[in-house]
C-alpha cells in the first residue's frame, strides 16, 4: 500500500498548475485611470501615480491622500463533455490607498497600498477538472514607497521599492470521482520588487510615459494535506508574479479634452517551471509554461463645468496560459474591457467612480489529461470607487 506521503506527492504531480491560485495580473489600481481604459500613465497626475508612474508624483504642488476600493466579481462558466459547469462567482474588495508629499522643488515622496494580484474561484468539487481545481484563491498586498524627481522643466523621473505579501490557498481533488478526498495547501510569504519610470512632458498638449516594474520572486511557506489522512506536512512553493514594461502617450488638444493609449509587456515567460518542496519528499516540478503578453489600453477623458468629468475607454488583454498548461482556477483567455466613469474634482477633495464589463470566449484542447478541455465563458463586472484629499 502506498503510503500517506507518496499519495501527497502523486497528486501534486498529477495537476500541471497547482499553484498560482487565480493569480492574474490585476492593472486596474485608481478609477480615474480605469474609467478610460486603464490608459493614464502618461497622465498620471495623482498621488495614485505611485503604482501608475512615480516619476508623475512631480505634477503635484501640494500634499494629497487618496482612498479606494475596487469590487470585482467573476463569472465563469464550463461547457465539458461531462456537463456544464459555473463558479461560485462573489464580489471580491481589493482596496487601494496613496500618499504624496512634496519635498521641495525638485523631489515628490511617494507611498500607497494595492493589490496587484490575487482574486478567487470556486468550481465545487463535482467537476471532471476537479483533480487541477476545486477552490483556488490568493490574497496578494504589497506597500511602495516611491520619489519622483524633477530633472528638466519638461522631463522626471521616478523610481522604489514594493514589499510584497502572498497568502495562497488551495484545494484539489486527489480522484477524479465527485465529491471524494481532496488535497489542501496552505501557505505564504514575502517578496521585494523595485519600479522605474520617467515622463517627458514637451508641451501642454502632449505627455509620453515609461514603467518598469520587476519581477517578484516568493517562497511561500506553509503545509499540505489529505482528507483522507488526518496528518499534515511542512511544504513550501515557489510562486513568481512577473515584470512588466509599459509605455504611454497621451494628448490634450485643449483644456476640455484629454486621450491616451498605453501598452503593456507582461513577462509571465518567468513563470515557467515552480518547484514544491515538501518535508522527507524530493522536490516535485510544477511546469507552467505560459507566455508573455500584452495589454492594449485606449481612452478619453471630457472636463466639463463645475469640476465634473467623465471618461469611457477600451483594454485588451491577452491570453497568456497555453492550452497544454490550462487550469480553470485561473481560466486564463484573450479578454475584452469595456470601461466608464466619471468624477468631480474641487479645490481640497475629489472622487471618481468606475464600472467595468469584461468578456471572453475560449475553446481549449489538450489540457492536462483533457480534464479540462471544453469551452470556457467568463462575464466581469467591476465598480471602483476612491476619494482625494488635498492638503
Amino acid at each position: 500500500m502506498k503510503s500517506p506521503r507518496l499519495l501527497f506527492l502523486c497528486a501534486w504531480s498529477l495537476s500541471a498548475l497547482p499553484v498560482l491560485a487565480d493569480g492574474f495580473y490585476v492593472p486596474v489600481q485608481a478609477p480615474e485611470a480605469t474609467a478610460r481604459g486603464n490608459a493614464w500613465l502618461a497622465t498620471a497626475d495623482t498621488a495614485s501615480a505611485v503604482y501608475y508612474n512615480a516619476a508623475g508624483l512631480t505634477q503635484l504642488r501640494e500634499a494629497e491622500v487618496v482612498v479606494g476600493a475596487y469590487g470585482i466579481r467573476l463569472g465563469i462558466e464550463a461547457e465539458t463533455a461531462s456537463g456544464n459547469y459555473e463558479n461560485d462567482a462573489t464580489w471580491n474588495v481589493l482596496p487601494q490607498i496613496y500618499g504624496a508629499v512634496p519635498l521641495n522643488d525638485k523631489w515628490v515622496m511617494g507611498f500607497g497600498l494595492n493589490t496587484p494580484y490575487g482574486l478567487a474561484t470556486d468550481w465545487g468539487s463535482n467537476t471532471q477538472f476537479r483533480m487541477l481545481a476545486i477552490t483556488t484563491e490568493l490574497e496578494y498586498m504589497t506597500g511602495w514607497l516611491v520619489m519622483g524627481y524633477q530633472l528638466t522643466d519638461t522631463l522626471s523621473i521616478g523610481g522604489g521599492m514594493g514589499i510584497h505579501h502572498a497568502d495562497m490557498s488551495l484545494r484539489q481533488g486527489l480522484s477524479p470521482l465527485p465529491a471524494s478526498d481532496a488535497l489542501e495547501f496552505n501557505g505564504d510569504g514575502q517578496a521585494l520588487s523595485w519600479t522605474l519610470s520617467a515622463m517627458w512632458k514637451p508641451n501642454e498638449c502632449h505627455s509620453f510615459g515609461l514603467v518598469y516594474r520587476s519581477m517578484s520572486d516568493f517562497s511561500l511557506e506553509g503545509r499540505t494535506r489529505a482528507t483522507v489522512f488526518p496528518m499534515e506536512l511542512p511544504a513550501s512553493v515557489d510562486l513568481i508574479t512577473p515584470a512588466n514594461l509599459a509605455f504611454g502617450y497621451a494628448f490634450r488638444p485643449n483644456s476640455d479634452w484629454s486621450f491616451e493609449a498605453n501598452i503593456e509587456w507582461v513577462n509571465w515567460e518567468e513563470l515557467n517551471t515552480l518547484v514544491l518542496s515538501q518535508a522527507g519528499l524530493p522536490n516535485t516540478a510544477l511546469p507552467f509554461n505560459w507566455d508573455s503578453n500584452f495589454i492594449y489600453s485606449v481612452g478619453c477623458t471630457r472636463f466639463l463645468d463645475n469640476g465634473w468629468h467623465i471618461s469611457a475607454g477600451y483594454n485588451f488583454i491577452e491570453n497568456s496560459q497555453p492550452d497544454a498548461t490550462f487550469n480553470p482556477g485561473v481560466s486564463d483567455a484573450d479578454r475584452h474591457w469595456i470601461n466608464v466613469g466619471f468624477g468631480r474634482k474641487t479645490e481640497t477633495f475629489d472622487f471618481n467612480f468606475a464600472y467595468q464589463y469584461a468578456f471572453s470566449d475560449r475553446d481549449v484542447h489538450g489540457s492536462p489529461g483533457g480534464m479540462a478541455d471544453g469551452k470556457y465563458k467568463s462575464r466581469f463586472n467591476g465598480l471602483m470607487l476612491d476619494c482625494r484629499w488635498r492638503f
